[in-house]
């Protein structure tokens, strides 16, 4: 996206980061973001990827013949396959998609690329302000692309799938020079069990990716806690739990339905059930009490 560097620039941060302290074993609860990232400098993030890693990549990216100056993704879905493989990963696109959106506020005014993947590295989604989204679309950037190391050469998605950890990648560092004008930073998704199930990358020409870091493992956290958490709490089934889920992350009841398989009606017996099994009232006063008891 060479020439989009004034249209993509980034601002100091995005206004709703949240904390963030899992991403250093001594952080305590609450902690503000700010000394994370301040922790993540001290420790020179940016070598999370050891040269050692990148040469590995870059061997096996030479290996599938991936040739440095090619300017579009090797790997894309036909129309048709996109469509089939946006709907076999529906609850997972629909997921990424709430917790995404609601971290990156409007996208009229993104200033980054939001990526997001299956845990093969292939695009269920991405998001940003529209004409980002068009001229990346160009590279062949967009749903159904593979970001696997044969199709994109070394990039922050497939490394951090990889690795199954966060990954800082620098410009210069991407094998493929369509990618050398962006800074990327990805975190993997992994379900509360354990499961590898995607990754999130936040990618632009410029700006802080401390901040980037933490924001792309707060999101990642929160889908794979989503998508992956099958606990029953006080009697709320893991179905009870999805739905009230949806619900609030302001989903409508048809489409909380559509998501889930089930009729309109059955989310809202769904719902009541929740707010009975909580001795409320109303139906939204469940998703504050359920925060307060973890089950969201």
């Amino acid at each position: 996206m060479k020439g989009h560097r004034k249209t993509c620039g980034t601002d100091a941060m995005m206004a709703r980061l949240l904390p963030c302290p899992d991403i250093v074993t001594y952080a305590q609860s609450g902690e503000n973001m700010w000394n994370t990232i301040q922790y993540l400098q001290a420790a020179d993030a940016p070598d999370i990827v050891p040269q050692s890693v990148l040469a590995a990549s870059y061997e096996r990216c030479r290996t599938f013949e991936v040739r440095e100056n090619k300017r579009h993704i090797d790997d894309v879905l036909g129309e048709g396959e996109t469509r089939n493989f946006l709907q076999q990963n529906g609850k997972l696109v629909t997921y990424g998609q709430l917790v995404i959106k609601e971290y990156m506020g409007d996208t009229k005014e993104a200033r980054d690329l939001f990526i997001f993947t299956n845990n093969l590295g292939r695009i269920l989604g991405l998001w940003s302000r529209p004409e980002i989204v068009a001229a990346s679309a160009i590279m062949g950037l967009r749903a159904g692309a593979s970001l696997a190391e044969d199709s994109a050469g070394t990039n922050a998605v497939a490394l951090a799938l990889t690795a199954q950890g966060p990954v800082i990648l620098k410009g210069e560092e991407h094998l493929c020079r369509m990618f050398h004008d962006w800074t990327c930073v990805a975190a993997p998704v992994i379900s509360t069990d354990g499961t590898l199930i995607g990754c999130l990358d936040i990618s632009a020409p410029e700006g802080p990716v401390y901040e980037k870091l933490a924001l792309a493992r707060s999101i990642a956290r929160e889908i794979g806690r989503l998508v992956g958490n099958r606990i029953s709490f006080g009697g709320i089934t893991i179905r009870q739990r999805e739905v009230l889920a949806l619900f609030a992350h302001g989903m409508s009841y048809k489409g909380i339905g559509g998501v889930l398989g089930i009729s309109t009606k059955t989310v809202e017996e769904h719902l009541d059930a929740v707010r009975i099994k909580m001795g409320l009232k109303n139906r939204r006063a469940c998703i504050k009490k359920a925060i307060e008891l973890g089950i969201l």
